[in-house]
């Protein structure tokens, strides 16, 4: 073929090797023309007949397989096989030079036949991973999108392997033995990539953090939702509305505060400690007694006989009943769970009264206002029963 195209048109060229190379680039133009051609009739008939039928179809699978369009890619097979049949066009006889510019040619298709069924394949998993999203009813399904990333990157590394096997003639297995002296090399480099893959793996299947899920990394200050899990990094939207990207394995070595599990739970703590100036603490008099009684009379009802002698109560003893009555009959705190104040003895603060209590409100504005309900009334009745605080204990 070569021979007939130097004859017809490159009479005028006298050098052998030169027609050889001006033939080949006139052959190859005739090549991606005919592919071309033959790829826009496939695309205009086949490939928009089949998206048609997929388009109104009634499965919703394959209506998102013509949305990621995976038929348009796999049509591209065509342009790279017509350029694998040309090739041999290219050859003539046995000189080197043509058999060098064959297989040349042929390589470079087959190649990029391998791409585009590497890019077909992942918009078909892309396809099934959004059929999952949208019609399973499990509650882990978004934590699926990092398993998608790991296939398509594995996908992608097979792909570079066997395509640097073909170009050098070689089995895929020679390219990995070789690869096993570089790899202290490869893991220094892709070090963060590994380390993420094996977070992402390992978040997912034990559904640690997922998309969407409120968190609380206080090594970083970070406190917001989970927008992306890739195998390089997790992006985080901060309350602030600022975003925070940091390294995948961060998940796995950082200690992470997942609120997510708040939210399905029938209760949200809250812990708060009122440090009390030790000098202010004492026995109560009649005076307080008369207070509480004429105040807090359904609290003072319930008081025990023995809870009211004034040789065994404190002011401080008095009030922390006084709280965990409260705690106890609050219409706004879960009773299924311990909620309770009492006295913590520190050497740096003194003494405190420590509540502890659970809200039936998860959602942080209601929490929150439940919390400063209790611990503001808290306050407000130290000055009533004589006493002073130090200091806020977070």
């Amino acid at each position: 073929m070569p021979d007939m195209v130097s004859n017809s048109f490159l009479g005028w060229v006298t050098d052998a090797n030169l027609k050889i190379i001006f033939s080949s680039i006139i052959i190859f133009f005739l090549i991606t023309a005919v592919a071309v051609g033959v790829d826009y009739l496939i695309r205009k008939t086949i490939i928009y007949a089949l998206n048609r039928k997929l388009h109104f179809s009634k499965l919703k699978l394959l209506q998102l397989i013509e949305e990621h369009h995976v038929l348009d890619s796999l049509a591209l097979l065509v342009f790279g096989l017509v350029f694998v049949f040309g090739s041999f066009l290219l050859v003539e006889g046995n000189k080197a030079l043509t058999l060098s510019i064959a297989n040349f040619t042929l390589k470079a298709a087959n190649l990029f036949n391998l791409y585009i069924l590497t890019v077909s394949l992942n918009r078909f998993i892309s396809a099934l991973h959004e059929y999952y999203q949208s019609t399973s009813e499990r509650d882990d399904k978004s934590s699926w999108h990092s398993y998608i990333k790991i296939i398509s990157f594995f996908s992608w590394l097979g792909v570079a392997i066997l395509a640097i096997a073909y170009i050098y003639g070689q089995p895929p297995a020679s390219i990995l033995t070789g690869l096993g002296a570089l790899s202290a090399i490869i893991l220094l480099i892709f070090r963060d990539t590994f380390l993420g893959i094996v977070a992402s793996i390992q978040a997912n299947a034990t559904s640690m953090v997922r998309i969407g899920d409120s968190i609380i990394i206080k090594k970083y200050d970070v406190e917001g939702i989970v927008e992306e899990i890739s195998i390089h990094s997790v992006r985080i939207r901060n309350f602030d509305n600022s975003v925070t990207t940091l390294p995948t394995y961060t998940l796995t070595t950082e200690a992470v505060q997942n609120m997510e599990y708040v939210t399905y739970s029938e209760g949200k703590r809250f812990k708060q400690a009122i440090a009390i100036a030790p000098d202010s603490v004492k026995f109560i008099n009649n005076k307080l007694i008369d207070t509480i009684a004429n105040k807090y009379s359904d609290f003072y009802g319930n008081l025990d006989a023995d809870a009211t002698d004034l040789a065994q109560v404190t002011n401080l003893s008095l009030l922390r009943m006084l709280i965990q009555y409260i705690l106890q009959n609050h219409p706004y705190l879960n009773q299924s769970y311990t909620n309770i104040a009492k006295i913590n003895a520190t050497a740096s603060d003194g003494v405190a009264i420590e509540i502890t209590g659970y809200t039936f409100e998860t959602s942080s504005r209601e929490h929150e206002e439940i919390k400063a309900s209790i611990i503001g009334l808290s306050y407000a009745m130290l000055a009533e029963f004589e006493l002073r605080a130090r200091e806020i204990i977070l």
